[in-house]
């Protein structure tokens, strides 16, 4: 009892200290306890704390689990010395899924549209400031034909999932509110191992026109101060833009998992020698390519190994916590893979922060998705849904500009070309994102032929033979006929792939199942990664491989096993387990961690005495014993050691596989063959 009062004392301090480094004459305050929350009628209303999501009903497998809406009730003190003093206040969502409307004291604010990123109202004139303001957030989770996304078969959790702050600046202050960004962008215009040229981008908030003072520090990835420099600007009402160059002589660049090295900006706004407001970020100085040698990272090749993640959790859905997030990249990480596509629009702030510490590569996605049934549809012809998905492509770009591990803004992901057709559209997303960030490349999902896939920088081709249709080995024949077309082959092309695996589904038949079955076989899905693999990882032609995914996650559409779950993932929805295809991955990918894993493990019953017996490792070599008896040694190929034929008896057999010290064990019952004779 005592260890936790003081790891929660600790856990304060470090919050004020921090909040004390980061607040100048800004004051920030969490809004997340005691909501009042309810659907239908107040009087049937609950005491909610954010982050807080409301559908666990999705979970069941239910087809028509709760799109609706959703409402949050909380009177907040809004100080009144803050209106005196002039001050501005501002609410921060972090993220609500998927519309969003905003009244206080009954009065109309504003509206947002999309399900991932965060958003910003300034509420000063709306506010009594008599300590009984009343806020009243309006959340809906029903499909909109305007709003991303409007197909896809991952759930659509409904409520206000992130953080919830209010802000209180003077009034002029580095802007907030632009795309609910920091206001501060860090824009790389020369990278190289001798110097990096650059310049910070400020954008000003002010009521007025009037004289500032903008001083940008830099610090070095040691920590020393590199840079010290100040740039007088005259705001006007509204918004104004700032420039300061900056050059960086003999730079550490961000080296992916070689060497992520981070640079801190930060930047004081002073009026009349009085400082108004601070900002900072964290960022690295890198380069990316794309030749037909493959992708390279600071001018050197560095093939990516990627996996895609599906944001939600089994308990917590969208409302992940830090200590989640961290969980979910030490599983990437632990399985070898560099890179991280996440899939439905942006994740958790913490993600990308750690990502540029940890040195992984991010894929991060526009939300722009293809039906995976008939009657679904990805994309409508009309100005609300291009004006929509331009605008959400503009808040995922500024919120997330100066991450340096992301490598590309993903547009699209399996996108249909039925009807009318998104190709023009997509155009035009490419060029605003060029338009934004000219510095990273841009990349594209797709399932489809056609123009679609010469729009984006990058393509990466979506498969599942053997799962959805054919045969693994199908892989093969559809490569053949990539590389024998040049238009195609000159595609900067990469692969992602998947297929069913539940752990508790396991048969002594390796046989294809239906995807849209509740029957997914483990082996199944291990027999297929194993094929794929073995065609696709040693392809130089492709910059990139890309396993779909590495959890399962929460849908109700098809190719789903039970319970609302798409058991794609390598690793089980809630965590606890690691497919044997995981381990796959591992032997091939991870280097630096020396390991052992018996496949199928949990096949524990089989039928016939003869087995084979397969080892999953990055070692050389490994030695084999059953039932104390030494069996053989066998040599690592691809990633496998495989012993055939192996001679078990009736009745439980104990398996045993070691090399260097390591030993793993798992038992294997053989049921006694029953004589029909009575």
């Amino acid at each position: 009892m005592k260890n936790r009062v003081l790891r929660h004392l600790l856990i304060v301090v470090a919050t004020l200290l921090l909040s004390q480094a980061n607040l100048v004459a800004r004051e920030t305050f969490t809004l997340n306890r005691d909501w009042k929350f309810f659907t239908y009628s107040e009087n049937y209303s609950s005491i909610v704390n954010l982050p807080h999501q409301w559908n666990s009903d999705a979970l069941s497998g239910r087809l028509d689990y709760y799109r609706g809406v959703g409402n949050y009730l909380r009177y907040v003190d809004f100080r009144h010395e803050w209106k005196e003093q002039h001050k501005r206040i501002y609410i921060r969502f972090g993220g609500a899924n998927q519309s969003t409307d905003l009244l206080i004291n009954g009065r109309y604010v504003g509206r947002h549209e999309g399900g991932s990123t965060a958003f910003t109202f300034e509420i000063t004139d709306y506010l009594n400031f008599n300590g009984r303001d009343l806020l009243w957030v309006v959340v809906s989770n029903a499909q909109q034909n305007e709003v991303m996304p409007t197909a896809g078969n991952e759930i659509s959790y409904g409520g206000i999932f992130r953080d919830v702050t209010i802000i209180v600046e003077e009034e002029t202050h580095i802007a907030l509110d632009h795309y609910s960004s920091n206001g501060l962008y860090i824009h790389p215009k020369q990278v190289g191992s001798t110097k990096v040229v650059g310049e910070a981008e400020i954008v000003v908030s002010a009521t007025s026109s009037h004289s500032a003072t903008l001083t940008l520090s830099i610090k070095e990835p040691e920590g020393a101060v590199l840079l010290s420099t100040t740039q007088k600007v005259r705001t006007s009402k509204g918004t104004t833009r700032t420039f300061i160059p900056f050059e960086i002589e003999n730079p550490r660049l961000w080296n992916g998992t070689i060497d992520p090295a981070l640079y801190t900006f930060n930047v004081s706004l002073s009026v009349g020698g009085e400082q108004m407001d601070e900002v900072g970020t964290s960022t690295g100085f890198r380069t990316y390519e794309i030749t037909q040698q493959g992708f390279r990272l600071n001018g050197a090749d560095y093939p990516i190994k990627g996996v895609l993640l599906h944001r939600d959790r089994a308990l917590s859905g969208l409302a992940v916590s830090e200590r989640e997030v961290y969980e979910d990249i030490q599983f990437a990480r632990e399985m070898g893979a560099n890179a991280i596509r996440v899939v439905g629009g942006s994740h958790h702030p913490s993600f990308y922060r750690m990502c540029n510490s940890l040195g992984m590569l991010v894929v991060n996605d526009l939300p722009f998705m293809g039906a995976t049934t008939l009657n679904g549809k990805g994309f409508f012809d009309t100005e609300a849904f291009r004006n929509n998905g331009k605008e959400q492509l503009s808040e995922m770009i500024y919120q997330n500009y100066n991450h340096p591990s992301i490598m590309a803004w993903n547009l699209f992901s399996e996108l249909e070309v039925r009807g009318d057709s998104p190709v023009d559209y997509l155009r035009e997303l490419h060029s605003l994102a060029k338009k934004l960030d000219p510095w990273r490349l841009t990349s594209g999902w797709s399932n489809q032929d056609g123009d679609i896939n010469f729009v984006t920088d990058l393509i990466v081709w979506s498969h599942s033979f053997g799962w959805i249709e054919g045969l693994p080995s199908d892989i093969a024949i559809w490569q053949e006929q990539l590389h024998s077309v040049p238009e195609w082959d000159a595609l900067h092309s990469a692969v992602s792939y998947k297929c069913g695996g539940n752990i508790f589904h396991q048969s002594d038949l390796l046989e294809k199942p239906l995807s849209s079955s509740n029957w997914h076989p483990e082996r199944w899905q291990t027999h297929f990664h194993e094929t794929y693999l073995s065609h696709i990882g040693d392809d130089e032609k492709f910059w990139g491989v890309w396993i779909d995914g590495l959890f399962d996650y929460a849908s109700i559409d098809t190719h789903r096993s039970a319970g609302g779950v798409c058991d794609m993932g390598l690793v089980s929805f809630n965590r606890q387990a690691r497919k044997d295809a995981f381990y796959l991955y591992k032997s091939v990918w991870n280097s630096d961690e020396e390991f052992l894993h018996i496949a199928e493990k949990r096949w524990g019953r089989r039928t016939d005495t003869l087995q084979t017996i397969k080892v999953y490792t990055n070692l050389p070599e490994a030695d084999l014993s059953v039932n104390g008896n030494f069996v053989g040694s066998g040599e690592n190929v691809g990633g496998r050691i495989v012993w055939e034929g192996v001679d078990l008896e009736r009745g439980t057999n104990t398996i045993e596989v070691s090399s260097r010290g390591i030993t793993e064990r798992t038992t294997v019952e053989i049921p006694h063959s029953y004589s029909s004779d009575l």
